[in-house]
């Protein structure tokens, strides 16, 4: 491991018989000297290491040192694989790679890059958020990771749900104050930095602010149940000459059919992704993850209805249904495809109000309760995995994790049923 020390540079006088006060760090044999501010005469030296008859100057000098001694020793403790230019880094808070702030919007860049636009945003959204606090608590735009707190993220926890944010909605400007969800998704990306860092070995494990008797993320206690096979028939049912409720109907039972496909998905579907009796698509959301993984959808008839009605084949667009433009890249295609989301989520509430369907349901339904419903028929949860398309089983757990209060009641209630009887 390496150590550290202050050393007395005696090699080169600098004036006055006065000699620079270093930091020594060695590791593996090989050592680095880190320059203070400070040089005094070698009988000052001794004063300041002992303690001895020291002015109220020396004191000054001595406190300073001894600061800096102690931040040396915690860069070293917290580098989980020490090397000098990581140590440089830490210790002199010199470079953004010390900043969260900046390594999160480095996160984003690289995520836009890569195509995955809607992390991308997320990340962003969160050195933004993070960088109001610190402007406010710290007075500074930056956040040094070793200062990244359990206290200070619960101290940014209750800052940020007491915080509005401006949204433009029918070209008016609006209000609105962060939802306990909106913040744990930030708070995720914050903690990827710093496992980030700790599986770069930039930072021990037990120096993570979050966990067990540290900091937990929130998690959102609305419970969305999902929609009942009455209300779901309702609404394939629903009858209107309104072609936006016609649209938002019929996406809600394709997306509720194929397998709770997520709209972006169902919007990025081209013709030739139909092979006979079914299409293949890769999961947006995972594809970084699972490239390979293609899900297989079958066509029924409800399907190819909907794929007839709203299907439009264009010259050279390969797009089944008419919101992603031809040629469009893939942060355009986004935009066209929120915007034709927030459209049918505004007619899906419009329907939910004409059905007396209390839940204000929005696309995420048909998928949550497409995974349900396959439970309450007997699907595996690796079944329902599969299918809809999970990276792992524990997001499977959360769609499907409540049971009905009348099967519960149901299964009480045999509790003590003698079958023999």
């Amino acid at each position: 491991m390496a150590t550290c020390n202050v050393y007395h540079d005696k090699r080169r006088e600098k004036k006055k018989g006065l000699y620079p006060i270093k930091i020594r760090v060695t590791h593996e044999r090989k050592t680095k000297y880190f320059d203070t501010v400070f040089a005094v005469k070698e009988g000052d030296f001794i004063k300041i290491q002992t303690g001895n008859r020291v002015t109220d100057e020396l004191r000054k000098v001595k406190i300073r040192i001894e600061k800096l001694l102690k931040k040396a020793e915690e860069v070293i403790w917290d580098l989980e694989y020490f090397d000098f230019e990581a140590f440089t880094i830490r210790f002199k808070d010199t470079g953004d790679r010390n900043d969260l702030i900046y390594l999160l919007r480095s996160k984003a860049k690289r995520l836009k890059e890569e195509k995955f636009l809607s992390n991308s945003n997320l990340y962003a959204q969160a050195a933004n958020l993070l960088e109001r606090f610190v402007k406010i608590e710290k007075k500074s735009s930056k956040l040094l990771i070793r200062d990244l707190t359990p206290d200070l993220l619960k101290s940014f926890q209750r800052w940020a749900l007491n915080t509005n944010y401006i949204i433009e909605k029918n070209r008016a400007k609006k209000e609105r104050k962060y939802s306990v969800t909106t913040i744990g998704m930030y708070l995720i990306r914050i903690k990827a930095i710093i496992n980030g860092q700790i599986e770069a070995g930039l930072m021990r494990a037990a120096r993570s602010p979050f966990g067990k008797g540290k900091y937990i993320i929130p998690k959102s206690r609305v419970s969305k149940r999902p929609l009942e096979k009455q209300e779901i028939i309702a609404i394939a049912n629903y009858e209107t000459a309104d072609p936006k409720q016609i649209f938002a109907r019929d996406m809600f039972i394709f997306s509720y059919l194929a397998n709770g496909m997520n709209f972006f998905d169902i919007f990025m579907l081209k013709w030739n992704d139909i092979k006979n009796d079914a299409f293949y698509f890769v999961r947006q959301k995972t594809s970084s993850k699972l490239p390979d993984k293609k899900i297989r959808v079958f066509i029924n008839q409800r399907i190819q209805h909907i794929i007839d009605t709203h299907g439009i084949k264009k010259e050279n667009n390969p797009y089944i249904f008419d919101i992603v433009p031809a040629r469009a890249d893939l942060e355009t295609a986004t935009k066209k495809i929120r915007t034709q989301i927030s459209l049918v989520n505004l007619s899906l509430k419009q329907i939910a109000r004409a059905l007396n369907i209390t839940q204000e349901i929005s696309t995420y339904y048909a998928r949550h309760t497409f995974a349900t419903m396959m439970h309450e028929l007997g699907a595996s949860l690796y079944t329902i995995k599969d299918v809809i398309g999970h990276e792992d089983i524990k997001s499977t757990q959360v769609y499907v994790s409540g049971e009905k209060k009348e099967r519960l009641m149901e299964l009480q209630n045999r509790l003590l049923e003698d079958e023999t009887i």
